[in-house]
């Protein structure tokens, strides 16, 4: 069985997400997001730099998120969630997988160190407000890419929906979601709808 290290509102949430849209057995190990549970011992045997998430899959140990996804989708996907190899939306389906991780999750990831995580006397005001700016640089990209369509790549959902889907769920909280970003809002309602993301984010 499929072990997925889980904490609330963490990059976990893309894993189990996939797996509930493809129907992959498998069981959670729900943390705490504290030091004390993420640096302890038993923890960092799994992930040594003491992040979520991880999966275990019979002794397999991953812990990048986008790494996972295309593991998991070649293993159980059977061609579902992505463009075939190829194809011709596969390079853009690429571009806005990776996109996700590699690009628009920097400065959201410094919103959250210098806003909420790091205690306050360690937080840089000036990095978290140049990472909002540069996070709402990337909704209007978002903004323009998503006009006249359902979900990034066209009509279809994959699995790039699934990386940016948890970067939406992020700028949700952060209240980065402004009103004017009309195509944005109405895509992260698409995507917070389905019952998968539901599951992943409870």
């Amino acid at each position: 069985m499929l072990k997925i290290y889980h904490a609330k509102n963490t990059r976990s949430v893309r894993v189990v997400w996939l797996c509930e849209e493809l129907g992959i057995p498998y069981e959670t190990k729900v943390l705490k997001f504290a030091p004390d549970v993420l640096q302890s011992q038993e923890y960092l045997a799994v992930h040594p730099l003491g992040k979520v998430p991880a999966i275990d899959d019979d002794g397999l140990v991953l812990n990048e998120s986008g790494a996972i996804l295309q593991y998991l989708m070649e293993k159980h996907g059977a061609g579902g969630l992505e463009p075939k190899p190829g194809s011709a939306g596969r390079g853009r389906y690429l571009h806005w997988f990776h996109f996700a991780e590699a690009t628009m999750m920097g400065p959201i990831g410094n919103i959250a160190q210098h806003s909420f995580i790091r205690p306050e006397d360690k937080r840089i005001p000036q990095v978290a407000a140049e990472a909002v700016e540069s996070a709402q640089r990337m909704l209007g990209i978002l903004e323009k890419e998503l006009a006249g369509k359902d979900y990034i790549c066209g009509s279809e959902f994959t699995a790039a929906d699934i990386m940016l889907g948890y970067d939406l769920l992020l700028c949700k909280l952060f209240g980065l979601l402004s009103d004017d970003l009309k195509n944005v809002n109405a895509y992260f309602a698409r995507l917070s709808a389905r019952p998968g993301f539901q599951k992943a984010t409870a």
